[in-house]
């Protein structure tokens, strides 16, 4: 059976003594794994949670992080990820889509989530990893003490949801995407099995285990049977540190990850020994040139892939070492079980060259959209998927992602949704019109810009912009910097043309993102 706690249950019989996590000091056995996850999944069911209840997760990462993963698989209660960075409203949002029963956090969200529990009455259980000052939370470790470690009794069916992880859409509202175990567990194992991992492996897991691609990973490493070393953060010495000291051979990082990585300081990085890494993967956005001979030459004789994919798709291209160097700014072949199709408007597909939307098949997509029957319907075709991203094929059948068809941009790995933006600023007082947009961003790959048309008589200066925006929407999504214009270009049906407003800023620019 293809479920994450079925094959959890075996690793712990095959590999019982051998690390499965290792985080901040303490490592913890395949064995040990189990028997916390045993005790996790027996809790909830003390409590009435039955196969389909879901619970939400926000912590940054943590070794209970793969206790809860692990327990509520295997019982089929539904993990919902929430970003760490999201605040208020945002929070209650997806507690609420989601018909969240329970919540798991770290004791530094306490004071978040405890002024949100008024409003959120299905909220029947709160669990919270370390000391707070909310009667309503109970202490995470003694919730485990309370129930036995033995395998709990469900039936778990490998096309059961595993967890809806939500990505916000052009409405501006997130959408809940539900993704099965089976949907997951092949993407673990044709991962290992087209980046060469296996059971000797040690897997870095720094960026958010929220986010799909570190969740895809960690899960990669553990049904192989190998070792994960978790950060709570991306922190680049600690990163360097643990490569030497634990043997790190594998890690998913963003390309501004690896930027920090690369201009670390020459005197930090000769006092590691960073000769264990052999597989190095990559995604979020697209890698330049530079940043990947910058990468190889920091990991001598490692394998630097790049892939493409999504919260729904999971792994959909993959650009390998051999080609990595001589395909500048491509996306790579269909993973292992995927089809791909390049469709013009008409729903045909293009010829050789030509661009057109990307449309892809494979058994590790989304189920659907949660309570969202039109996204999804309007999401397939045929059989086959679309985030939306515009694609052509060369003669040799890599692929380029050359451009979005929505509106969203990537800064630092993550997905930005410029309307959830743009619905904040409209609510000034002193702003008649908005848009937003991502600009070139040496680090970042993007960075937020927003540019504003004041109502007449107003004034606002950039500091004004960015601080109404604080508390109103995560940090990350705040803008960056802003401009001020006197009308937005729209088109003759009253639409922003943002390729015109994006035009000015990446003009200059070797590829626009």
């Amino acid at each position: 059976m293809l479920t994450f706690g079925t094959i959890m249950r075996q690793n712990a019989g095959k590999y019982r003594n051998k690390p499965a996590v290792i985080f901040q000091g303490t490592m913890r056995t395949y064995g040990e794994l189990n028997l916390r996850a045993n005790r996790l999944a027996n809790a909830f069911l003390s409590r009435g949670y039955k196969k389909g209840d879901k619970v939400a997760v926000m912590m940054k990462n943590h070794a209970a992080y793969v206790d809860i993963m692990v327990g509520l698989a295997k019982i089929g209660v539904v993990i919902v990820p929430i970003n760490y960075r999201l605040v208020g409203s945002e929070i209650e949002y997806i507690i609420h889509h989601s018909d969240s029963r329970a919540i798991i956090l770290t004791a530094e969200y306490a004071e978040e989530i405890g002024k949100l529990l008024p409003s959120m009455p299905q909220l029947d259980t709160a669990v919270a990893i370390g000391e707070t000052n909310i009667p309503q939370m109970l202490d995470y470790e003694a919730f485990l003490a309370s129930a036995s470690d033995n395998e709990p009794e469900a039936e778990v069916n490998e096309r059961d949801p595993f967890y809806i992880g939500y990505t916000s859409g052009t409405t501006g509202k997130p959408k809940g995407v539900v993704i099965s175990h089976r949907s997951r567990i092949l993407t673990g194992m044709v991962a290992a099995y087209e980046y060469k991992i296996d059971e000797s492996d040690v897997h870095l897991v720094a960026g958010p285990i929220y986010h799909a691609a570190p969740w895809i990973f960690l899960v990669m490493q553990l049904i192989v049977g190998g070792t994960l070393v978790i950060h709570e953060m991306f922190r680049v010495e600690q990163v360097l540190s643990d490569i030497q000291k634990h043997g790190i051979t594998n890690t998913f990082l963003a390309p501004t990850m690896y930027n920090f990585l690369v201009n670390v300081k020459e005197d930090i990085k000769s006092r590691h020994d960073l000769s264990s890494m052999r597989v190095l993967i990559s995604a979020g956005s697209p890698l330049p040139t530079k940043t990947k001979e910058d990468i190889l030459a920091f990991f001598p004789g490692a394998d630097l892939h790049e892939f493409y994919g999504s919260t729904e798709s999971a792994i959909t291209l993959n650009i390998k070492p051999r080609d990595i160097q001589r395909k500048e700014r491509c996306v790579g072949q269909p993973f292992p079980l995927v089809e791909c199709a390049i469709l013009n408007d008409d729903k045909e597909p293009v010829a050789q060259g030509e661009i057109g939307e990307l449309y892809f098949k494979a058994p590790y997509l989304l189920d659907e959209y949660y309570k969202n029957p039109e996204a999804t319907a309007m999401s397939f075709y045929n059989g086959y998927f679309t985030v939306g991203d515009m694609a052509m094929q060369d003669e040799e059948g890599f692929y380029y992602i050359v451009d979005r068809k929505k509106d969203m941009l990537i800064s630092g790995g993550v997905n930005i949704y410029p309307r959830e933006i743009e619905e904040v600023l409209y609510t000034h007082p002193k702003i008649l019109d908005a848009a937003v947009i991502g600009v070139p961003d040496p680090v970042w790959g993007e960075s937020v810009k927003a540019i504003v048309v004041l109502r007449e008589g107003a004034a606002l200066t950039e500091e004004d912009v960015i601080r109404y925006c604080e508390g109103k929407i995560a940090s990350y999504k705040k803008p960056k910097s802003v401009d001020f214009i006197d009308e937005l270009p729209r088109n003759p049906s009253g639409k922003i043309l943002k390729t015109v407003l994006r035009d000015k800023y990446w003009q200059d620019q070797q590829t626009k993102i």
